[in-house]
């Protein structure tokens, strides 16, 4: 840490650009806590608050755009890349989406502040074909509150945590390497839960095609994600399309009388 803190008095911007520009871009890295860092280095005078406010803003603008360019061109595909990690990609991009469109300028602005959001919105906005000027002033101020947060709290507490600094950041380490662990079991145990608690049958085409031919006492539910529903031309006959992120909105058009089936991919 002592070499991080001679890095940061000596180029605090150019340091805090760097992060910046590598959280922004997509990468896990603790920008933020650099951020505070340079406030808490501003107390002691080596740090410039204006030229930290502009590093981070240039620094999270430039991977925004992008982003934002890569999601106009590419479409939707683009918004799945952000969610893998997610137990429901379908569902993350959704829930985003919905946020996106009923509160546009609030999301955006305060996106930075909130973890895997400040990755997807920016593809989003171009997915979605915001216009780019629009963007940009709100990504702009979006990133000035972010920065302004993380100096913020390195003012209010430089002295105190500039004294304990080395203690301080064992403690995180530690803290953040139990909290990954902790979100990967997690993950893999819910994932299994998920598979063992609601696996059910699986039916062929050929047979699906023939109880529909019948006339059979069925319901076929398209459950496919957007990107893949909006590129294709053909359905499954009679099938009642439900987004995957809103099914549970729509339960109550599954009627309980008939044998439900679900189609995705």
């Amino acid at each position: 840490m002592h070499s991080l803190l001679d890095l940061a008095r000596a180029h605090g911007s150019l340091l805090v650009f760097g992060f910046s520009f590598l959280e922004n871009a997509g990468l896990p890295v603790p920008a933020l806590a650099v951020l505070v860092l340079a406030g808490c280095l501003m107390v002691e005078g080596p740090v410039s608050l204006p030229l930290t406010l502009l590093a981070a803003t240039v620094g999270a603008l430039i991977p925004d755009l992008s982003w934002y360019f890569f999601g106009r061109a590419k479409g939707r595909a683009t918004l799945y890349l952000f969610c893998k990690l997610s137990l429901n990609p379908d569902s993350c991009v959704g829930r985003t989406e919905r946020l996106f469109r009923s509160r546009t300028a609030f999301t955006i602005l305060t996106s930075k502040l909130i973890p895997g959001l400040n990755t997807l919105v920016p593809p989003l906005a171009g997915v979605l074909e915001m216009p780019v000027w629009k963007y940009v002033l709100l990504d702009v101020a979006g990133s000035l509150l972010w920065a302004g947060l993380g100096v913020g709290l390195g003012l209010a507490f430089g002295v105190s945590v500039l004294s304990n600094l080395e203690s301080i950041q064992r403690v995180l380490f530690w803290l953040m390497a139990a909290l990954v662990a902790l979100y990967a079991i997690t993950k893999l145990l819910y994932r299994r839960y998920l598979v063992r608690r609601y696996s059910v049958p699986r039916i062929e085409p050929d047979r699906l095609s023939q109880l529909i031919s019948a006339g059979n006492n069925i319901l076929v539910v398209d459950l496919r994600n957007e990107d893949a529903y909006l590129r294709s031309s053909v359905a499954v006959p009679g099938a009642i399309r439900i987004p995957p992120a809103e099914f549970d909105r729509h339960t109550h058009l599954l009627s309980k009388e008939k044998d439900i089936i679900l189609y995705c991919t």
